[in-house]
């Protein structure tokens, strides 16, 4: 990462001498933006082949949307520009507020890879309140242990959990106003919630969590996204991560 880093600041200096840090941070959102369009239409065409059902490529959307945090450190916080970290999820709720409320064109790329039914209105519900936090997180909690948490949690948990849900899910059950889950997916939602936790704040460079620490993270997850209502687990986990995360 500091290799890279490194290379980026050298076109900087080369490019526009004047202000590093900017030219430098302005690279790095493009490589944000890159990044994700690459991981969209690489997961619209699997669906367009056949190669892939919707709701896995709308998970891979969601874990790799989450991973956009591993490009945090190459941000030079020295400069305001830092921010231009939620250049991609500002886009995106534009994008999707747009194509979901007045193209609802059902053959778009976004709708196909990121709703759950192929109604472009759903990018209006998980789509769109994920970038929204998203944003939240890349203004008020920049390079902290709590958007690692958050999303490891919204990410990697709740979006390895309807995979291993849909497939291995045996034993449901279901919470008022909330859809019908299972054991398997809300165990997937507490493994891959730690499992995400670490390689993020590994990613980032900070401390690792104690084990009891990561293990009530991992098991708040499960039963946040278990009892969540329909639409709304993207706010619901967030929230209740944060909370839990200032209590212990």
């Amino acid at each position: 990462m500091t290799t890279i880093k490194k290379y980026i600041n050298d076109i900087a200096e080369w490019t526009f001498p004047a202000s590093i840090a900017l030219v430098s941070n302005t690279i790095v959102a493009l490589l944000t933006v890159l990044y994700v369009k690459s991981v969209i239409f690489l997961a619209d065409e699997l669906v367009v082949k056949n190669v892939i059902r919707p709701i896995t490529s709308r998970k891979i959307v969601h874990m790799s949307a989450a991973s956009w945090i591993m490009f945090w450190p190459l941000f030079d916080q020295s400069h305001w520009s830092w921010r231009l970290n939620v250049t991609v999820p500002v886009v995106f709720s534009l994008r999707l507020f747009i194509k979901g409320a007045i193209i609802k064109d059902p053959n778009d790329e976004d709708v196909r890879s990121m709703s759950r039914s192929g109604n472009p209105s759903e990018l209006l519900y998980g789509p769109l309140q994920f970038t929204l936090i998203m944003i939240w997180l890349g203004l008020t909690k920049f390079m902290s242990e709590e958007s690692c948490i958050i999303m490891g949690a919204l990410g990697y948990g709740d979006g390895i959990a309807p995979l291993i849900g849909y497939r291995f899910g045996k034993h449901k059950y279901r919470f008022p106003f909330s859809g019908v889950k299972s054991f398997e997916g809300s165990l997937a939602v507490f493994l891959g919630t730690m499992f995400g936790i670490c390689a993020l704040l590994h990613g980032l460079s900070l401390p690792k969590l104690q084990v009891e620490r990561l293990l009530l993270f991992g098991l708040s997850s499960a039963i946040l996204e278990g009892c969540a209502p329909n639409y709304f687990d993207n706010v619901v986990i967030p929230m209740g991560i944060l909370y839990i995360s200032g209590s212990f």
